[in-house]
């Protein structure tokens, strides 16, 4: 995962390691986007990846992990939305802490909100936290840049000055940005950033003191709910924005071209004069209706993807029957037939990518009763065993377009290269045993924080190891807890 060569490209931190030099036998190398599924040897060395298939010769300085034998080796995962809690509440998870569990996940990078205290508004914020990452973090991180001052949406934070610090976009995560006059100046500013806009789809007043998405089993419950229109609604406000804004800059081309001007900025990628990201990312979508809202506005051509979690595809408010406050998530978990369509949607490719919304929390801060119970779950120690194990088992999705939808897929987000296994990439994968059978418990995890919505769950798959840049990040013996 080289980074962006061009001026200002987004900056991703983490600890440097000694390079190692050591070789994986008889293992299963999947990789969809190189078209890559057979069973061999990998051999590393210098930061790469220097050989891979049968029969590669075994030179005595090279290390031979005979341990890993019969697992599977994969691109390394790409989470495009956690909260590693810095600055201001590294008493719930910090850059080492947040890291050390996306290792343990499979991760080779993570991309950080923006919602700390103080928020990421400004360069030296965002200049701070990267620099710290460069000295913790066991793998890459990303930060995020607040699109209004303070993520109060009342005005645009210094949006240039966060490029020039690195960030890979922009977002209020936590908050949506509910002033339209406000988003499309954001809009207009973003685009020639070479940034990705992230909007969080909330509307406040309908979702006053809710704790559970409205429906039958909030009412058998007794819980105020939280309607689906409290997405919904405004994704189809922003899109309408889109298209304005896309509309607008369509002009200003045209006119352009008339006169015999050349543009030098504001391309809109995903468009036919798009440049290497998207215009305008939706996180963490939960409710059939966004799917088809977002599916709508793909054929129309607007450059737009849209991203979904894990427990949104697992889950649904019927586990709220046990008010377990790890459960209490934002967005709320649907229903059966959102989760359906949430699905549908991944495995057709209106839904982009998955990310984890790792949201740690303090014991304090969850274990109270629901109604007062902070909103979020971690899952970067969870996601693609939990995904692998109820999905891709039982058939319901490829195990390609898990792979592609939790590595290529945030990349293509952000416009980043992809981990890949090819010969002279760099050395980003995890390993996997796709036969470990496992219970997510409290001593399992390595986060700060164990507020996890997959608390108890027995899976089959597990994480065995995790290399960054050629160096071994997390390294698991089989059955280990």
């Amino acid at each position: 995962m080289d980074l962006l060569s061009r001026p200002f490209g987004p900056r991703l931190a983490c600890r440097a390691l000694p390079l190692e030099r050591f070789l994986l036998p008889d293992v299963r190398l999947f990789d969809p986007g190189e078209r890559l599924d057979l069973v061999g040897d990998l051999l590393i060395g210098d930061g790469k990846i220097l050989a891979l298939g049968p029969e590669i010769s075994r030179s005595e300085n090279v290390e031979v992990l005979s341990d890993l034998a019969g697992c599977w080796v994969f691109p390394g995962l790409v989470d495009p939305h956690v909260h590693l809690r810095t600055p201001g509440f590294e008493y719930k998870e910090d850059l080492e802490s947040g890291t050390a569990a996306a290792a343990a996940g499979g991760y080779v990078a993570v991309i950080a909100m923006a919602n700390t205290e103080p928020a990421v508004d400004c360069g030296p914020v965002a200049s701070w936290v990267l620099d710290q990452a460069g000295r913790r973090a066991q793998v890459r991180v990303g930060q995020v840049g607040a699109v209004s001052k303070g993520r109060l949406g009342q005005e645009l934070a210094e949006l240039w000055d966060l490029v020039q610090a690195g960030v890979t976009a922009f977002a209020d995560d936590g908050s949506p940005i509910a002033d339209a006059d406000l988003l499309l100046h954001a809009l207009r500013y973003a685009r020639g950033t070479g940034r990705p806009l992230l909007l969080h789809l909330e509307n406040k007043s309908l979702a006053t003191d809710g704790v559970m998405r409205e429906g039958k089993w909030s009412a058998r419950l007794g819980l105020r709910g939280i309607p689906a229109v409290c997405e919904s609604g405004p994704l189809a406000r922003d899109l309408e924005l889109i298209r304005y804004a896309f509309a607008e800059e369509s002009r200003q081309a045209s006119q352009a071209a008339e006169s015999g001007g050349r543009r030098t900025a504001g391309k809109g990628a995903g468009s036919s004069q798009s440049g290497p990201v998207p215009f305008v990312h939706f996180q963490h979508l939960s409710v059939a209706r966004s799917v088809q809202l977002l599916r709508q506005a793909k054929e129309e051509g607007l450059a737009v993807t849209g991203e979904v979690t894990p427990h949104h595809l697992l889950l649904t408010d019927e586990a709220l029957c046990s008010f377990d406050p790890s459960l209490k998530v934002n967005p709320p978990l649907g229903s059966e037939g959102d989760r359906e369509a949430l699905l549908g949607g991944l495995a057709d490719g209106t839904i982009d990518c998955i990310g984890s919304d790792h949201a740690p929390h303090a014991p304090h801060e969850k274990e109270v009763p629901i109604e007062e119970a902070a909103w979020g779950s971690t899952g970067l120690e969870t996601a693609f065993a939990a995904l692998f194990s109820r999905l891709v088992l039982p058939g319901r999705l490829s195990l390609g377009r898990l792979v592609e939808a939790m590595s290529s897929g945030p990349c293509g987000v952000f416009g980043l290269p992809a981990p890949r296994l090819a010969v002279g990439a760099p050395a980003d994968f995890f390993v996997f045993d796709p036969e470990e059978e496992w219970q997510v418990t409290e001593t399992s995890l390595r986060g700060k924080s164990r507020n996890c919505a997959f608390l108890g769950a027995e899976l089959t798959g597990r994480v065995r190891m995790t290399v960054v840049a050629g160096s071994r990040r997390f390294v698991r013996a089989r059955g280990e807890v």
